[in-house]
């Protein structure tokens, strides 16, 4: 495929229709305005064809009237100047006669000449003086007399230039039309094809309400009604697994409750057990706490989905908060950077924090976590680093994704079942802020959090002391 097709088939479906309807409507101008241009031409010469043959005929008549009582040519050279808007030359064995300096020899055309000479009477098309010129030729009675009459055809070269510039101009307003025309169609037809197109963005982002207005009733109208059903089915299916997320967790509450309390009371109460029993407590009480933290996790994404989450609003030391974290979670990480002050949730963001130091130390080996707050204009940042293997590039897009794992090797003890950098993702997004991630194989691992600064709370928002 050639250079610029491949150039038109990477721009848009609007570019592609208007560079469609504008080569068509180029090649029909050029096509149709050729067409035109050269029948108009041979029309005019055909009928300037003939009347300078039917004037030829009279002239030849008058000519050979002449020599039959004369023999001076001349003298008929002369007589002829006066009878028509021509010029003539009698040529005379290698003598010739002309009607204004400016013609010679040299002007008539071989091949008629030839002709001439075959005593018939012809014509021909030549350019003499920079000027078209029409020629007819005929023998006259004295031997090697020929007789040559030139028609210029200045007037209809004048006016083959104004139809061809009135050809030009209609050409060139065709193709702005059929452009215009192109852009108005293209807009009309890709417009929906682009609200489709968003709209699918919005859904894909979880804005399953997303809905698309059919404008037409043709083939791009029932494109928008598919993607609405579609939407509404696929809205109807997240929302029952959603309830019924919700509703599990909610149902599990009650009984890990008894069971954390039943786990705690067998765990203060496991150095009266023997040995193999005690080791059976210890599993049994690891296993609740998991659990417990999983249905937590499961009541929190159910929040977000159900948008009953609430914010509440406090001055927060980020880098105190931090600290803080490290020091509960019993971890080595470092704390670097400057004390940062904000308006945010801090419970939430404390949550972010012990997702994110947890997941550099359970992927990253817990080489080397540092934790640095800082502050850059209007944002606040909080980057998590640590010094592990790194991610391969394909898992790095889908780290956010609930229940995604990178290592699908890892044990729930190990790795989690992957909501919690969903969650932190969720939390900060919920603040106006946002979380990166950038890795590479033997490079480490860095979260930035990104959070804007707040020196109160947002209208209508709820704050605590």
């Amino acid at each position: 495929m050639s250079t610029p097709a491949r150039f038109v088939r990477r721009q848009s479906l609007r570019v592609r229709i208007t560079a469609a309807f504008g080569v068509t409507a180029v090649l029909l101008a050029a096509v149709l305005s050729t067409a035109t241009f050269f029948l108009v031409r041979s029309f005019l010469e055909n009928q300037r064809v003939q009347s300078a043959t039917d004037e030829t005929v009279v002239v030849l008549q008058i000519a050979r009237d002449f020599f039959a009582t004369s023999s001076e040519p001349d003298q008929i050279v002369a007589q002829l100047q006066l009878r028509g808007d021509f010029e003539a030359m009698v040529t005379d064995a290698d003598d010739f006669f002309r009607s204004t300096l400016a013609l010679t020899p040299e002007a008539i055309p071989a091949e008629l000449r030839a002709v001439v000479a075959t005593e018939q009477l012809a014509y021909e098309f030549t350019t003499f003086e920079r000027e078209r010129q029409l020629v007819f030729g005929a023998p006259l009675p004295p031997p090697r007399t020929d007789l040559y009459l030139f028609y210029p055809l200045s007037d209809i070269d004048r006016t083959l230039s104004v139809v061809l510039r009135v050809l030009l101009a209609a050409a060139f307003a065709t193709v702005a039309i059929a452009v215009t025309v192109a852009q108005r169609v293209a807009r009309r037809v890709v417009r929906p094809v682009t609200e489709v197109s968003e709209a699918a963005r919005r859904v894909a982002e979880g804005l399953l309400e997303t809905r698309v207005a059919p404008a037409t009733r043709d083939e791009v109208g029932a494109l928008a009604a598919s993607f609405n059903e579609m939407a509404q089915a696929l809205e109807e299916m997240i929302r029952r697994e959603r309830r019924f997320v919700a509703n599990v967790s909610h149902e599990l509450r009650t009984p890990i409750a008894t069971l954390r309390t039943a786990s705690e009371l067998l765990d203060a109460h496991r150095d009266e057990f023997s040995p193999p029993r005690r080791e059976a407590v210890e599993l049994i009480v690891a296993d609740v706490a998991n659990l417990n933290r999983l249905v937590e996790e499961l009541m929190e994404v159910s929040e977000v989905d159900a948008g009953r989450a609430i914010l509440r609003w406090e001055d927060v030391d980020l880098r105190a908060l931090a600290e803080a974290v490290v020091a509960k979670m019993h971890r080595d990480a470092q704390v670097r950077g400057d004390h940062v002050a904000t308006v945010a949730d801090k419970a939430r963001m404390e949550r972010v924090l012990a997702n994110l130091i947890d997941n550099a130390y359970e992927h990253g080996g817990g080489r080397d976590v540092v934790v640095t707050v800082d502050r850059a204009g209007d944002s606040c940042t909080i980057e998590v680093r640590d010094a592990g293997p790194g991610i391969r590039p394909q898992d790095v897009p889908l780290l956010f994704d609930r229940f995604y794992k990178a290592d699908d090797s890892r044990t729930r003890e190990r790795g989690g079942i992957g909501l919690g950098l969903a969650i932190a993702y969720e939390n900060v997004r919920l603040q106006g802020g946002e979380v990166t991630v950038s890795s590479a194989p033997g490079r480490g691992t860095t979260f930035l959090v990104r959070l804007p600064y707040r020196a109160e709370p947002p209208k209508d928002a709820e704050a605590t002391e």
